[in-house]
């Protein structure tokens, strides 16, 4: 708009036009437009731009009166005498059509202003009564008033020249005309409007726009999260989009609370504190006050409480067991293991308590476990993100049970193999070095026929003290595990030592290929290669031969045995299995320390014939060469 325009239409004439929702133009005497408001651009010349795209075009050009309309058919004429046929302080009425734009007739309030009229367009129904199809600008104006989003217009100072109805119920409002006017400031507390000011000032300066999350308030004073976009307008104004945030931060909390309470489950190492966290965790971040678990007693007989929150305690007088006897919704899904939603558990078929408080309530199996129960009081009700999010927080109080079950039961057996393992050290041991040595003394003595039934007795003591040293390994000798560099030959040296002289075979032969510095436990390792070593020895005879050699990931022990049946196979690191006289431990010895290494063990067939342990999975220190 230029300054001479702006020089002919009175300050307060041109805050008029803005503001008015018409289309409205003013003219001079001479039927040049000198001021138009967005929204009459559309109608009269099919564009948008605003008012510059009027600015001194003759009104002629854009309007004229329609044939067959009574009075003058000359604009300005039809002007005059509308104005004339009126009351002084009322608007005149004439009926105009457009002749570029939207080409509608137009319904137009005529007012003489400051030389020259204010014409105010309207649209006409047709010819059957039809409602007009509305203009752009009215239908972005419909846009704006029925969007979900919280839309506004602020001018230059600030103040709100647009509010839609959304944008106002956000904020508290129920009528959008009781912000348009104010400022925005007015909607934040002051030190969050300095602070939005000073953040988003420098960024809009530059771009034209910003994007943030401050916290607003709403007319009752509670403070609320919002998205917050701001955009600028050629004129000088800024386009606020408002979203409330509040329900995602509330999500967000939430989320946040289970993800605490999940590790929380983690480090969880009883049932019962399991229990509390799930319980701590539906209250808090599901918003559920009656919430309680259950546990199984260790028949599965009978379902306790094990913990609930204070609202189960304050809302009951009494907090029962479920059982069998007695029909109950906890023991229906703890026996079926079928989770269960109740709108009305007062209604439920086979409900313990018919004037139970809770509105609303889940029973959702733990397994084996128990059940978790969790309810509403009032008129709450369960959302489908609540219910998804209750079933997530008892399957992951499932896993935790499972977890400690397992570990208790672990610890049961771990507790049982060291009883084992003192029987073995000292109550077995003890008397089986006395009989040894007794046999020895009693040898000096004998002659005949006793000297060989000493030498049977004698076979039997070493076959006792075999299976005691092979029972105390799978006891006790696994539970350290400290992997250093070990060189290969070496300790498969050692161990061939072994094994020959424990299994009498002084014509055996070892041959190494390969060499390599590997990172393994050296006692355990060296248990390994000796119960590899021994079982060559036992099952191929005391003049086998066996290669120990070297691969990209691990080491191999071969013979020339007669080798292990394909059938076989898969059963030889079975805990018993034996192909021979031994004990059946030296094989489950071997599959024991290498699992506890993160190795594997694979039996396969020798280039002769013979058998072929595989070890895979090692980290070699130095690459293996040969």
């Amino acid at each position: 708009m230029s300054d001479t325009n702006s020089a002919v239409v009175p300050g307060a004439l041109r805050a008029f036009v803005d503001e008015s929702p018409q289309p409205v133009v003013v003219l001079d005497q001479e039927g040049r437009v000198r001021y138009g408001n967005g929204a009459v651009a559309e109608v009269l010349t099919g564009d948008a731009a605003g008012p510059a795209a009027l600015t001194d075009r003759l009104a002629a050009d854009l309007l004229a009166v329609p044939s067959g309309a009574a009075g003058s058919s000359d604009l300005l004429a039809a002007l005059e005498e509308a104005v004339e046929a009126t009351d002084p302080d009322e608007p005149g009425e004439c009926s105009l059509r457009a002749t570029i734009g939207s080409g509608a007739t137009l319904s137009t309030a005529v007012r003489a202003v400051e030389e020259g009229w204010l014409l105010s367009f309207r649209r006409d129904a047709g010819a059957d009564g039809a409602e007009p199809t509305p203009s752009r600008a009215e239908l972005l104006r419909q846009a704006l008033d029925t969007a979900a989003d919280g839309i506004a217009v602020l001018d230059a100072d600030g103040r709100y020249r647009y509010v839609n109805p959304a944008h106002a119920e956000l904020y508290g409002y129920d009528d959008p005309a009781e912000l348009v006017g104010g400022h925005w400031r007015d909607l934040y507390d002051d030190a969050v409007a300095d602070r939005l000011a000073a953040d988003a000032a420098p960024v809009f300066e530059d771009a034209g726009e910003w994007r943030g999350e401050p916290v607003a308030r709403r007319r009752d004073g509670e403070p609320f999260p919002q998205e917050l976009a701001l955009s600028a307008l050629p004129n000088g104004c800024i386009v606020c989009i408002v979203r409330d945030r509040t329900e995602q931060h509330r999500h967000e909390r939430t989320l946040r609370t289970l993800r605490e309470a999940t590790g929380d489950l983690l480090s969880a190492t009883d049932r019962e504190r399991a229990a509390e966290v799930a319980v701590e965790a539906a209250e808090r971040a599901l918003d559920l006050p009656l919430s309680a678990v259950y546990l199984a007693t260790d028949d599965g007989a009978r379902l306790d409480p094990a913990t609930y929150t204070d609202a189960v305690a304050a809302t009951f007088d009494d907090v029962p067991a479920f059982d069998g006897d007695r029909e109950s919704l906890a023991w229906r899904a703890f026996t079926t293991g079928e989770a269960q939603r109740y709108d009305d558990p007062g209604t439920a078929e086979g409900v313990y308590n018919p004037d139970t408080a809770a509105a609303a309530e889940l029973v959702l199996p733990l397994g084996d476990h128990g059940v978790m129960i969790t309810g509403h009081l009032g008129d709450s009700e369960f959302d489908a993100e609540s219910v998804r999010l209750t079933h997530t927080l008892a399957s992951s109080l499932t896993d935790t049970l499972d977890r400690v079950a397992a570990t208790e039961q672990l610890r049961g057996t771990n507790d049982r193999l060291e009883r084992l393992s003192a029987v073995l050290s000292h109550d077995l041991r003890d008397p089986l070095n006395t009989a040894m040595a007794t046999t020895t003394l009693a040898r000096a003595e004998a002659d005949g026929d006793v000297v060989e039934r000493l030498d049977d007795l004698e076979s039997v003591h070493a076959r006792m003290e075999t299976l005691i040293e092979g029972v105390l390994a799978l006891t006790q000798g696994l539970s350290g595990i400290d992997p250093a560099p070990v060189s290969l030959p070496d300790a498969g040296g050692e161990a061939w030592r072994t094994a020959r002289t424990a299994g009498d075979a002084s014509g055996a032969t070892l041959s190494v290929d390969g060499e390599g510095v590997l990172m393994a436990d050296e006692t355990h390792l060296q248990r390994l290669l000796e119960n590899l070593f021994g079982n060559a020895v036992n099952h191929a005879g005391s003049e086998v031969s066996v290669t120990l050699g070297t691969t990209a990931d691990g080491f191999y022990i071969a013979d020339d045995g007669p080798g292990i049946p394909p059938e076989q196979r898969d059963r030889v690191f079975e805990r018993g299995v034996t192909g021979g006289d031994g004990t059946g431990l030296g094989l489950d010895i071997v599959s024991e320390v290498a699992t506890a290494h993160g190795w594997t063990v694979e039996v396969g067939e020798s280039g002769t014939g013979g058998a072929r342990f595989g070890v895979r999975g090692v980290e070699w220190v130095e690459p293996p060469s040969g």
